[in-house]
């Protein structure tokens, strides 16, 4: 009972925020019901495509590495301070992703692979982070989690400093492609297409 009233009243702050702040003005993370409550868990779940180098894969010693995983830590420091115990990545696939979502068994997916016209109405989008040909990368939310959404688009668009992704590039592309890649045709910066 004390925990619903808790989640109430925190939507009833919440509320305000939605209907007066400007799209780009700083907000209060904990006014936020579905930031707040991974607050209150300690532990970010974040979806990530298994066995997909140099994005997401797990390396020689068991560690998680790749472009993905170094923006899913990124988020983790966003949202839970600089803890990377609290970061929880959970192997997903084209074919499960949108389920994992749905049954709260992770908070977001960064997915490694362009989601399909039947899943793309499945789940909402951020501002994407990364491209792959002709398609955007964006992370994935539950369909209706209009609070985390607006969480990642002020992380990608605002939070992290400029160049992030290009650093993120030379940190895990650059190694892999070397200089046959051009970074442009990969990165995106603060979700702007240029």
């Amino acid at each position: 009972m004390r925990k619903s009233f808790l989640i109430l009243s925190l939507f009833a702050a919440a509320f305000p925020l939605f209907a007066a702040a400007e799209p780009d003005a700083p907000f209060n993370d904990h006014a936020l019901v579905a930031v707040h409550r991974i607050h209150l868990r300690e532990v970010v779940r974040i979806g990530v495509a298994a066995d997909n180098a140099p994005f997401s894969y797990v390396d020689a010693k068991g560690v998680w590495q790749g472009y993905d995983i170094y923006f899913a830590r990124r988020i983790a420091k966003e949202i839970l301070d600089s803890k990377e115990k609290y970061l929880r990545l959970v192997p997903v696939s084209r074919e499960n992703w949108v389920e994992y979502l749905e049954s709260d068994q992770v908070d977001i997916v960064l997915p490694g692979f362009v989601p399909g016209p039947e899943q793309t109405g499945l789940a909402d989008f951020a501002l994407p982070y990364r491209k792959a040909g002709e398609s955007l990368i964006a992370p994935a939310v539950r369909k209706g989690n209009d609070e985390l959404q607006l969480w990642l688009n002020d992380v990608i668009a605002r939070r992290i400093e400029a160049g992030f992704f290009h650093k993120a590039y030379e940190s895990t592309l650059r190694p892999f492609y070397g200089t046959t890649v051009d970074p442009e045709t990969v990165v995106i910066e603060r979700g702007k297409i240029e």
